[in-house]
C-alpha cells in the first residue's frame, strides 16, 4: 500500500513539473461561423476571414482563416484576457461583412462568433428613405443642422455601385448639403473613414445592407447676414421630409406656417414644419432670418478692445519696470 502511495504522488509530482516547464494552458480556439443572408445565395465555403485583435480598443494584431465545408472559420491559440477583444471581417464577393465584437475574456465557455454575409448587387433602385429630418439649432456664430434618414435597401442583397471614384473606391451613396457646410461629423450608420467629402456633400463608398438602417449626421453653416438661404436636395426617393427649428419662433420662411412644436429627444422646444410630396432630386429651399451680424460684430469687437487694453497694460507695466 504504501508503495501504491508513493507511485501515486511521483506521478502527481512529475504531471505538475511537467505542466511548470510548458508554461500556461494552451489558448483556445474561436470558431467563426458564417452565413449568407440572400436567398439562393451563394456558397461561402473558401471565403477569408479577417480576425482582428484589439486591447483597450487597440488593435493589436490579425490574423486569417478560410471557411471550411462547415461553413466556420477556425482560428488556433487565440490570445484571450479580460480587455480583449476582436471582430470577425468575412469577405463575400468582394465586399468585406463584419461581426458584433466579441469577448475575449478567459472562461470554460468555448469561444464563438457569427458573420452573416449578403450577396452583391449594383441595383440602387432598390434604395430609398423613409422619414427625413432636418434639424436647425443656432451656436454662436454658425447654425448647427443635423440630419437624420431612415435608409431603406428594399433587397436581400448588399448594394454597392458600379461607378467609381479616383481612388477604384465605389460611390455607393451620394449625399447633397447646402452651400457653404462645414465641419460634418458623422453619429450613427455612417463610418467616417468610408465617407468623401466634396463640394457638394459628401459620398459613402461602403455597401448598403439589407434592412432599414438609422443614419444620422451634422454640420455648420456661417451666418454671416440677417438671413441664412439653405438648399437641400433629395438624392434618393424620399417618402417624408420634415423640418425641425431650434432657432427661435416664426423665423424659418418658404416652407409655410409651422404645424406646431415638439419636444426633440436632447430636451429642446422645436418648431416643425412639414414638406409634402418630396420628388426626388427636388432640391427644398428656405430660409433662417432674424439674426443681427451688426449686434455680432459690435461684440466681437469689443472683446478685441478689452484684449488689445489688457495687453497694452501688461506692456506699461514692462516698461515702467524697466525704466526704474
Amino acid at each position: 500500500m504504501s508503495h501504491i502511495i508513493v507511485t501515486a504522488e511521483l506521478i502527481l509530482l512529475c504531471l505538475w513539473g511537467a505542466a511548470s516547464t510548458t508554461g500556461a494552458e494552451p489558448q483556445p480556439s474561436l470558431a467563426v461561423e458564417v452565413t449568407n443572408g440572400t436567398d439562393n445565395g451563394a456558397s461561402v465555403v473558401g471565403d477569408e476571414v479577417l480576425l482582428v485583435l484589439y486591447e483597450r480598443e487597440k488593435p493589436i494584431d490579425s490574423v486569417k482563416s478560410k471557411v471550411n465545408e462547415k461553413g466556420r472559420a477556425v482560428f488556433e491559440n487565440v490570445p484571450t484576457g479580460d480587455h480583449i477583444r476582436a471582430v470577425a471581417k468575412a469577405k463575400h464577393q468582394n465586399m468585406m461583412f463584419d461581426s458584433q465584437v466579441i469577448s475575449l475574456a478567459p472562461g470554460p465557455n468555448p469561444l464563438k462568433a457569427s458573420v452573416k454575409v449578403f450577396d452583391v448587387s449594383t441595383d440602387k433602385s432598390k434604395l430609398s428613405v423613409g422619414m427625413h429630418h432636418f434639424i436647425i439649432k443656432t451656436l454662436t456664430d454658425a447654425l448647427r443642422i443635423t440630419e437624420y434618414m431612415q435608409l431603406k435597401n428594399a433587397s436581400d442583397k448588399a448594394i454597392t455601385s458600379q461607378v467609381k471614384d479616383s481612388n477604384d473606391r465605389d460611390i455607393v451613396l451620394e449625399v447633397s448639403l447646402p452651400a457653404g457646410f462645414k465641419d460634418v461629423a458623422c453619429s450613427s450608420y455612417f463610418e467616417e473613414h468610408a465617407l468623401v467629402i466634396t463640394d457638394q456633400g459628401f459620398y459613402d463608398t461602403m455597401a448598403v445592407p439589407p434592412g432599414i438602417h438609422n443614419a444620422a449626421f451634422s454640420y455648420t453653416l456661417a451666418i454671416d447676414g440677417r438671413a441664412v438661404d439653405i438648399g437641400k436636395k433629395l438624392s434618393l426617393p424620399t417618402s417624408e421630409f420634415m423640418l425641425f427649428s431650434q432657432v427661435g419662433d416664426d423665423r424659418v420662411r418658404g416652407l409655410g406656417s409651422p404645424i406646431g412644436q415638439v419636444t426633440l429627444s436632447d430636451g429642446g422646444s422645436a418648431e416643425y414644419y412639414s414638406y409634402p410630396d418630396p420628388k426626388l432630386g427636388e432640391e427644398i429651399r428656405f430660409q433662417v432670418v432674424g439674426f443681427n451680424p451688426e449686434k455680432r460684430n459690435h461684440t466681437g469687437l469689443l472683446v478685441l478692445c478689452v484684449v488689445f487694453a489688457a495687453v497694452g497694460t501688461v506692456i506699461v507695466r514692462r516698461i515702467r519696470a524697466g525704466s526704474k
